[in-house]
């Protein structure tokens, strides 16, 4: 088995518990900046920041199966407890690209700049302790959309990192029909092949 087939079978989990746990997690978010006054539009930010820590508690009170939350609380960093597989949850770079670059933080330069992971052989046993995944998510018109990605370089601003998409959230409920499709590396995505999920460029903001 290789590294992108055993990522693939351990968001799964991830593909069933977000549709449940994206709409719940804004549901809050935007009645707690209500009670606050702030509204969205205004400041955007504070509700991405929002919606990430609610989030967090929505999974820290309903476990993803085989997922950890790490301990630092003012972000949403998963770690799956079976393969060592490492995911950060980001909402989608406003500017060009679709990862946010990576900045001045050392730690998350190191994990922007991890080797391709494609097409690699797994062993060991947590053959998944050196991959570190971006799990993107944007909404349009309160409809989520969540795609993985390999970062491979740490990018810098105003574009995005360089990477490699790896799938599309939610897949549907036929994970097998999985197929590649795309041209070059960078632009490959996994996708069903019956029901290829387009993601719209820009957000609608209420």
């Amino acid at each position: 088995m290789d590294r992108l087939e055993l990522i693939r079978q351990n968001l799964a989990p991830l593909n069933d518990a977000l549709p449940v746990l994206l709409p719940r997690a804004r549901s809050r978010s935007l009645s707690a900046m209500d009670t606050l006054g702030t509204p969205r539009a205004k400041y955007p930010k504070l509700y991405a920041d929002s919606f990430n820590a609610t989030l967090r508690a929505e999974i820290a009170d309903d476990p993803i199966d085989g997922w950890k939350l790490t301990r630092s609380t003012s972000c949403l960093h998963l770690y799956n407890v079976g393969t060592g597989l490492k995911l950060r949850f980001l909402k989608k770079f406003r500017f060009e690209g679709n990862v946010p670059p990576a900045g001045p933080n050392l730690r998350r330069r190191e994990a922007w700049v991890q080797p391709a992971m494609l097409d690699q052989e797994v062993f060991g046993e947590l053959p998944l302790q050196d991959c570190e995944i971006v799990l993107v998510w944007t909404e349009v018109d309160g409809a989520f959309h969540c795609s993985a990605y390999q970062p491979t370089g740490p990018g810098r601003f105003p574009k995005g990192a360089p990477c490699i998409a790896l799938m599309v959230l939610p897949m549907g409920a036929d994970l097998e029909s999985l197929a590649f499709s795309g041209g070059d590396e960078e632009n490959e995505l996994l996708v069903p092949q019956s029901n290829i999920i387009v993601q719209e460029k820009k957000e609608t903001v209420q």
